[in-house]
């Protein structure tokens, strides 16, 4: 009990000087209720291992005391890997401990001759030697995939998109990477990632809705990752949208909402509805996501069809969450989301006509890099909470 207490303590001082720096040893045993034998003992370890330095002197006190020294946080004492695993391609990261990126890269998530999980950990040995911070600098590695995770054990119990059933990462990467390693769902890692560098603010009632290949969602709840009694909290990809259907939903397949809403639905929407459109500037292509957007901004029956029933689904999908969650934020991403604020613009309408509680819309600042930011600030967060 007593190593658990002074390793609280420790991550409490530290998060006290990353927040509120340059600080004195005494206004953080104010701030955190401790006594200043304690704070001056956790502060020198804290100075041993350099995670802090002493940056000069503030004012002296009102009786002509001593003027006391300030603290600073040094972010570039340790570092975190993440790494972001897409259907397609995969985003490597290493940071320091405020978030600034010291090397990433993007490289095909698959590749002939070798399971994907072989062919990352190749990846990931090579990104981690060539970017020449020493492994026992590295406090940990996050891992952001798609679909249904564990993330008490870090596997993935499904993810259509990688054909992935019941892989265990944790375990798969546990010789290759700097542990701890922290697995959990790409969307889960994007809040991460966006509420620690990107749109995420001051906001501890957040959620993140990624809206690309597939749709999923993200819930932050005080401040913390809500992932349900069995983790799978935000998969609103699976949500009905017919309330009259039977059909029976596979978690190893898309769901139905991502079935008309996500980048693969407004494809296969725009595709079922063409005899309905015999003028459509679509008719005779193979049609992409872009093009159905870009169709409907010049006025194409056809486009805008499709564009607006994908924003009645996502703004019924959203009033649901707002209902449920009461979130002071909404922030939207994925490549979908990538055509910007016109559709973020049309979504919001929509949902004020539906929903009377309000939520701020907002769109996501990071782009494809929001998962791996939050991949790497996982581990930071679990053992430093900063």
């Amino acid at each position: 009990m007593g190593t658990v207490v002074r390793n609280l303590n420790r991550a409490n001082v530290l998060r006290e000087v990353r927040l509120h720096q340059p600080i004195s040893r005494a206004d953080i045993a104010k701030r955190l209720g401790l006594s200043r034998s304690v704070v001056s003992e956790i502060v020198d370890s804290l100075l041993t291992d350099g995670f802090v330095r002493e940056v000069g002197t503030g004012r002296s006190t009102s009786k002509g005391g001593r003027p006391s020294v300030r603290l600073e946080f040094v972010p570039t004492a340790r570092y975190s890997f993440g790494m972001d695993i897409g259907g397609t391609k995969t985003i490597l990261m290493l940071t320091d401990l405020a978030g600034t990126v010291i090397a990433h890269r993007k490289i095909a998530s698959h590749r002939d001759g070798a399971s994907i999980v072989e062919h990352l950990r190749r990846q990931a040995q090579m990104f981690l030697q060539e970017s020449g911070v020493p492994k026992d600098k590295i406090v940990g590695s996050g891992i952001g995939a798609p679909g249904l995770i564990n993330y008490e054990d870090g596997t993935v119990i499904a993810a259509p998109g990688l054909n992935w059933i019941n892989v265990n990462l944790r375990e798969a990467f546990h010789s290759y990477l700097p542990g701890p390693i922290i697995v959990d769902n790409d969307v889960n890692m994007a809040l991460v990632g966006e509420k620690w560098v990107g749109s995420g603010g001051d906001d501890e009632d957040v959620i993140f809705v990624a809206i690309g290949t597939g749709i999923g969602a993200a819930l932050m709840i005080g401040g913390q990752i809500h992932r349900g009694s069995a983790g799978y909290a935000g998969e609103v990809g699976y949500a009905p949208v017919d309330p009259f259907t039977d059909a029976q939903s596979d978690v190893t397949r898309f769901g139905p909402l991502e079935n008309v809403a996500s980048g693969t639905g407004i494809r296969l929407e725009a595709k079922a509805n063409m005899n309905l459109f015999p003028q459509s500037m679509l008719q005779g292509r193979e049609i992409r996501t872009e093009e159905v957007f870009e169709a409907a901004r010049h006025g194409d029956e056809l486009g805008q069809y499709v564009v607006d029933r994908t924003v009645k689904y996502l703004a019924f999908a959203l009033a649901h969450m707002v209902a449920l969650v009461n979130p002071a934020k909404i922030i939207l991403g994925g490549g979908v989301m990538r055509v910007g604020d016109t559709l973020l613009k049309q979504i919001d309408q929509r949902l004020k006509q539906i929903m009377p509680i309000r939520a701020r819309l907002t769109l996501a600042q990071l782009g494809e890099l929001a998962g791996a930011y939050g991949a790497a600030a996982s581990p930071i967060m679990e053992m430093y909470r900063i």
